[in-house]
């Protein structure tokens, strides 16, 4: 009995340390929204922010390029000529595969 009254007595007597540390377990491991949730979180975003720059370059180049070959004749023919081998009637095309 003496065991169990000591240990309401150090409980009682350390009340608020008592009570912060075990607020802080309950907010550090088991909540769902713990630090130990956060981190992976963090990383997931960290890895989206990065894929939704790349997306925004690869828009900001294709609009660039759109613009491009809608204000520049020339480019449309260079890209007829380099991707779809177009020619004019009087040429002869060749076309080298990299290996």
């Amino acid at each position: 009995m003496s065991k169990i009254h000591s240990a309401w007595l150090f409980m009682c007597k350390h009340k608020y340390i008592l009570t912060v540390i075990i607020i802080a377990l309950i907010v550090g491991v088991v909540d769902e929204d713990s630090f130990l949730n956060r981190h992976p979180r963090r990383v997931r975003i960290d890895m989206l922010q990065q894929e939704i720059a790349n997306y925004k370059r690869q828009f900001t180049e294709a609009d660039n390029k759109i613009h491009e070959l809608e204000s520049n004749s020339k480019a449309v023919e260079k890209i007829a000529r380099e991707r779809y081998h177009m020619k004019r009637p009087n040429e002869d095309v060749f076309v080298f595969d990299e290996e």
